[in-house]
């Protein structure tokens, strides 16, 4: 009886007869469904030989075990992209070192001791947000279509038919027991477009390759001896991997933006003959009408096409900043949170080398929403608790820097290896654009207190002068405590292009000029009147560090004007210029009044030497600040005299220097 009972309460089994790798309709028994579908409990479509549908679209193995047992949903993820602990950086440090490296890796997932008769299917794991073909990863937040614990507990894809899957939600972080770490999780979407936006794309490829015809590899090399040591938005390694297996798996914007980039220094170069037969606009035009469909599924190498983008050489007709420059930093900025970049990654299931780039970015298109702002006056898209991205460091930027010896064709020799100084210049921008972004937020709130009259302004002004207050004190002796590579005189004698720390000192004075605008103001006739008003208070700390950005232009030379400065130099040599004027026409003090016009003077005459010696296109950088600094000298005598404004820049130093009260009493 007992083996009986036994007998009956053993659940009999019966065995279908199947096979694997024959056409396979939904639901087939004869037919064996391969592992991953079988694990996801998907229908399995193989229309004559594997790989099946869904096997084929994300480039995985498709195979069957010899066992048609599996485990149960519970022993393993309920999702194909399971979360896994993640990959130590000595494996995963460089993916670009081999040119087929696999886009989906599987885990060897070990049975319990208990169950070593049941077979375990290996699970696969998502080793990248990147490279998965014909898809692109989107960030979902906390406002998403569906919470994120949810999803973590229950997932369901997206499909569009009985066999056609248009979007996965991947789990990346599965985060912990505390409510402020919650799972991260992307929607993986299937890229599908319209054939006139396919035929589009191609064109525009096919248009700048022809364009740049045969100076490409060229042209990249200029990129990475003139561009890369100061805007590092790119993955070395990776981008001439990439170039080199197929150049056209790289978006057209960003091949186009990295050849219009390098054409400017074309003829920088001795050994280079001849001239290039296109103009920079041709690319950038090309680029950009690209990259705008191209968004439509952003990713890494998209965001660095819309940063590089922002840096083309300015028109001549512009001499303030081109709105197109803030509408642009919009977008890529929108393409960096779309991707997740806003996001800390340090714990998530990626490689080394992608959360390495990921941070790069973030900070790179950080920096580029906090000038862009400045350039027109704008609060920054990006405010303090919308990210949380850890800070870039060092070896971030070391990653992807140390080119192999069969890549090395594409760059010069002084740009095989990582450079130090490039990595120090890129940490000191960012450092230099945080404290900029406090500026502007104690500034902008202390500008709006008397609209908005809150109950505790007061309180609020003191806290936010306070912080200004010990922003200048850290920067105070900024010049004095860089390291050696980072300063001035580095770039005297037989400058070296890779050393051009002209742009980052720029930005500092900039930043300077910006933070005692904030600690003077309000900059008015009654606060110019008061002794004890922050105008004076503050006046003769900032005339006497003012003094040494003189000094910096003094020193600059035709060889600086032609390395690349970025496309907020410009705008950077309007705020200190204007903050000369500034300091000059606040003047109250006689001894005052003769200092602020020697800056004046000697920042005029900087800029007439320079202008005189370079060529035209350094020029452009130098245009705008001329206009206004050339204009000042004139249109101050005239309102002096009380006549209409002249179209000469003589004046007499005398009368300018007996302008500052007048000024200000005749606006």
């Amino acid at each position: 009886m007992p083996n009986n009972t036994k007998k009956s309460s053993q659940r009999r089994r019966f065995k279908v007869p199947s096979e694997f790798g024959q056409a396979r309709q939904s639901r087939s028994r004869k037919n064996r469904p391969c592992d991953a579908c079988r694990k996801r409990k998907t229908a399995c479509v193989i229309t004559s030989t594997p790989p099946c549908l869904f096997c084929k679209g994300r480039g995985i193995e498709c195979k069957s075990s010899a066992s048609d047992s599996v485990a149960s949903g519970s022993a393993l993820s309920a999702s194909l992209f399971a979360s896994a602990p993640a990959p130590q950086d000595a494996t995963q440090d460089g993916p670009s070192s081999n040119s087929e490296s696999p886009r989906i890796a599987l885990n060897n997932i070990r049975p319990s001791s208990h169950s070593d008769s049941i077979e375990v299917i290996p699970a696969p794991c998502l080793q990248t947000l990147e490279d998965n073909e014909n898809r692109t990863a989107h960030s979902m937040g906390p406002a998403a279509e569906q919470d994120t614990h949810f999803l973590a507990s229950f997932r369901s894809d997206v499909l569009s038919g009985p066999n056609q899957i248009d979007a996965e939600f991947i789990q990346v972080y599965k985060g912990s027991e505390y409510p402020w770490d919650p799972p991260v999780h992307f929607c993986l979407l299937q890229d599908e477009f319209t054939a006139h936006d396919n035929i589009a794309r191609e064109e525009a490829s096919r248009a700048i390759e022809e364009l740049v015809e045969p100076h490409g590899p060229t042209l990249i090399r200029l990129y990475f001896r003139h561009i890369h040591p100061v805007l590092p938005v790119l993955s070395k390694v990776r981008f001439l991997r990439q170039y080199t297996d197929d150049k056209t798996k790289l978006p057209a914007s960003l091949r186009g933006a990295v050849y219009a980039l390098a054409s400017v220094f074309w003829k920088s170069e001795p050994s280079l003959q001849g001239s290039l037969h296109f103009q920079q606009h041709e690319l950038a035009d090309l680029a950009t009408g690209s990259l705008q469909r191209e968004l439509d599924s952003p990713n890494l190498a998209k965001l660095q096409a819309s940063l590089l983008l922002l840096h083309m050489t300015p028109n001549r007709t512009d001499s303030i900043a081109h709105p197109r420059t803030w509408t642009s930093t919009a977008q890529a900025v929108a393409a960096a949170q779309m991707i997740g970049l806003h996001q800390d990654s340090e714990k998530w299931n990626l490689p080394s080398w992608e959360k390495r780039l990921r941070r790069k970015l973030w900070w790179a298109t950080y920096m580029t929403d906090v000038w862009s702002a400045v350039c027109h006056g704008n609060p920054p898209h990006i405010y303090a608790t919308s990210f949380n991205t850890s800070p870039v460091t060092m070896d971030d930027l070391r990653s992807e820097e140390s080119i192999p010896e069969d890549l090395r064709s594409l760059v010069y020799s002084s740009n095989v290896g990582f450079d130090v100084a490039s990595g120090a210049r890129f940490l000191e921008l960012v450092k230099i654009s945080q404290t900029l972004r406090e500026v502007i937020d104690c500034s902008l709130w202390l500008s709006h207190i008397s609209r908005l009259a809150p109950p505790d302004s007061q309180k609020m002004e003191m806290k936010n002068r306070g912080r200004l207050v010990s922003l200048q004190g850290e920067l105070h002796n900024w010049v004095t405590i860089l390291p050696q590579c980072l300063t001035m005189p580095h770039l005297e004698g037989a400058i070296s292009i890779i050393s051009n720390n002209a742009p980052l000192h720029l930005a500092y004075y900039a930043h300077l000029a910006l933070l005692y605008r904030a600690l003077m103001n309000p900059a008015t006739k009654v606060a110019k009147a008061m002794p004890s008003s922050s105008l004076r208070l503050w006046f003769g700390t900032a005339l006497s560090d003012f003094a040494s950005f003189t000094d910096f232009m003094s020193e600059l030379n035709p060889e600086n004007l032609r390395c690349f400065w970025g496309c907020h130099a410009r705008s950077q040599l309007i705020l200190c210029g204007n903050f000369i004027i500034y300091l000059f026409v606040l003047a109250t003090e006689s001894g005052d009044v003769t200092s602020a016009f020697s800056l004046l003077e000697s920042f005029h005459d900087t800029l007439q030497r320079l202008n005189r010696q370079v060529d035209s296109i350094s020029q452009l950088l130098l245009l705008p600040v001329s206009l206004r600094i050339d204009s000042f000298f004139t249109q101050a005598a005239d309102r002096l005299r009380g006549g209409p404004v002249a179209d000469s820049t003589t004046t007499t130093t005398s009368t300018l220097v007996a302008a500052p009260i007048s000024l200000m009493n005749n606006p």
